[in-house]
């Protein structure tokens, strides 16, 4: 087999290969950017602008990973 058709090969099995669902990845400016506004709203203690949040970032988990995350969250308390 030629070096080329290998890496042809490697290729096909990285496009093929099936993500790990295990694993959420955020860019780093997405990253900084959730996580400023999080401070600011930790910091700021108003209720209405944590449960917007809260609200927010439970829709966000839905969307990303299924009601499986439920289950787990409520657990936790």
């Amino acid at each position: 087999m030629a070096i080329k058709d290998l890496y042809k090969e490697v290729e096909t099995e990285k496009k093929n290969k099936v993500k790990d669902s295990s694993v959420v990845t955020m860019s780093r400016e997405d990253y900084i950017s959730e996580h400023k506004n999080l401070i600011k709203v930790l910091r700021s203690g108003d209720k209405k602008a944590l449960e917007a949040e809260a609200v927010k970032q439970e829709k966000e988990m839905e969307d990303k990973v299924g009601d499986a995350v439920e289950d787990e969250v409520e657990d936790e308390d």
